[in-house]
């Protein structure tokens, strides 16, 4: 009877890890717009402000929220150069470089849509 009891003690226990491991597992990013860097907006003290992104002659995969917009940058973006974080990318105008952009919070719909950059990834390979 005992060993029976610690069979279904360590039973539960097993199938209690094997939820939570499941359930830990991060969801894939969902970029919001894909395209190319056609236009940088650039502050006075030069650091970089805003992002103009051109995916209106890019096919995709999957659906996008636009094809055209701006993203500002801000402190809190994550930048990803080739998959890896960085500090700091330096943004110009390439039509060779494959971006691409997941907006935080709200977007403002005019064309192109603009809404700060929760993150920005870079494909220059």
């Amino acid at each position: 009877m005992v060993k029976k009891k610690m069979k279904n003690k360590y039973l539960l226990l097993l199938v209690l890890i094997l939820i939570s491991s499941c359930s830990a597992r991060e969801e894939p990013v969902v970029y919001d717009m894909q395209g190319y860097i056609e236009d940088v907006r650039i502050d006075s003290e030069g650091t970089f402000v805003n992002i103009l992104v051109n995916g209106k002659s890019e096919s995709t995969s999957g659906p996008l929220m636009t094809d055209y917009g701006w993203a500002k940058i801000t402190e809190e973006t994550k930048i990803f150069l080739n998959g890896e974080e960085v500090e700091f990318y330096p943004f110009q105008p390439d039509s060779n470089v494959n971006v691409f952009v997941k907006y935080a919070g709200a977007i403002m719909e005019s064309y192109p849509v603009q809404g700060t950059a929760k993150i920005v990834f870079i494909n220059d390979n």
